[in-house]
């Protein structure tokens, strides 16, 4: 048996009905709370009008901040953080999905430190986060990023057209509120791409030089809730199973990245929706996926033979290794399901910009690249993104 570690503080409370428990979560950590959110979905729900009423009944003072946008960026992040010292805030909360979780991780470091969010972006010297950064609770609209679980931040520098990452233990959040009721509102594009997004991390995990076998098993219990529960959720956006079963497919994910970080995948896609902000992650994921398993699972054929068992295209009785031709068409036949099966070029990515996103993954995503059991050059990158460019 292996030495490994395995770490996450973050208080889970899972259920439909838990966002009822917002404002007794905050309440522990401050009386000035800023609620973070996106720049209309918890608006137009009514989700907002509902956070911001049960963390008044907490007793606490709130600052809306409902400016955050897909891919956040450092400009955002710097101009959160100026009100939530403006207002003496003590406390954040993020409600929405990824791109405000992460916002609200970073307005949290750069409220309280004395540099802006693009000095604990940089690549190489960084600023790190100390124990002066506010306390975060968050509450996840999408079954997706899995922020709420991580000591990430993911956002984009303006500047350089950069889109890394905040990486701390002081940015897990104090407790996650996961209530599947929250995502029964996520149209079906969004329940697709976020889904992916939870595939990948869970994939990326089960095959990174990191992985352990606590997270082994989160990874396939995720991967199987997946390939059940997603396209049915896709297809019919009122179900609460399906909702919940996604819901619970995200947290496992969650511990995955967590302990394992991202890999090849996740390192390329960042630049992509860099350079292409109206990309969804989890659409840049799903473009390269397939591609990356045909090229790479004879890497480690029990692992992708596991895989596509677990898809429901393996080989009956026989060994794992045998299915693990299998894993792409697995892969794909569910990104077709939920509407994913695309190409890079099918998102608008330019094929000049290649070269560009390698060398943009080199610079700022080299540990995820790393953490690929695949020793990856730079030409070896390009061609797996020319070969996710367009249908042959």
């Amino acid at each position: 048996m292996p030495q490994f570690e395995f770490h996450n503080p973050v208080r889970l409370l899972f259920g439909a009905g838990t966002i009822d428990r917002l404002g007794e979560e905050a309440a522990r950590y401050g009386g000035r709370a800023m609620l973070a959110t996106g720049r209309g979905s918890a608006r137009d729900s009514g989700l907002l009008d509902r956070a911001v009423a049960l963390l008044d009944d907490a007793g606490l003072d709130v600052t809306v901040f409902d400016r955050i946008m897909p891919n956040p960026t450092d400009e955002i992040v710097d101009e959160g953080a100026e009100l939530a010292r403006e207002q003496n805030c003590d406390v954040m909360v993020a409600v929405g999905g990824g791109s405000s979780m992460d916002a609200a991780k970073a307005i949290a470091v750069a409220a309280t430190h004395d540099s802006p969010a693009r000095e604990f972006l940089k690549p190489q010297d960084r600023a790190q986060p100390t124990d002066a950064t506010l306390p975060l609770i968050c509450a996840t609209t999408t079954s997706g990023t899995s922020s709420e679980l991580t000591p990430f931040a993911v956002v984009t520098t303006t500047s350089e057209t950069m889109k890394s990452a905040i990486r701390s233990d002081y940015i897990y959040p104090r407790a996650a509120i996961v209530d599947p009721e929250l995502t029964l509102t996520c149209p079906p594009s969004v329940t697709a791409n976020t889904g992916a997004d939870v595939f990948a991390h869970a994939m990326e995990g089960y095959f990174s030089t990191h992985a352990n076998p606590l997270t082994d098993l989160f990874a396939e219990r995720a991967m199987t809730l997946v390939g059940r529960h997603l396209p049915r959720a896709v297809d019919d956006c009122s179900s609460l199973d399906d909702r919940e079963g996604m819901a619970l497919a995200n947290v496992y994910a969650g511990y995955v990245l967590s302990n394992c970080g991202a890999s090849a995948l996740h390192a390329l896609e960042h630049p992509i929706s860099a350079h292409y902000p109206e990309v969804a992650h989890g659409a840049g994921l799903a473009a390269m996926m397939v591609t990356f398993v045909e090229r790479y699972w004879d890497r480690d054929p029990y692992r992708f033979g596991r895989i596509a068992h677990l898809l429901g295209r393996g080989i009956a009785g026989a060994a794992f290794e045998e299915s693990a031709e299998y894993a792409a068409d697995a892969i794909q036949v569910l990104l077709s399901r939920i509407g994913l099966d695309i190409r890079l070029g099918d998102l608008g990515v330019e094929r000049d910009m290649l070269p560009t996103i390698v060398d943009d993954a080199r610079h700022y995503m080299s540990t995820a690249i790393e953490k690929t059991p695949v020793e990856l050059s730079r030409e070896d990158l390009i061609a797996l993104l020319e070969a996710s460019f367009a249908a042959e």
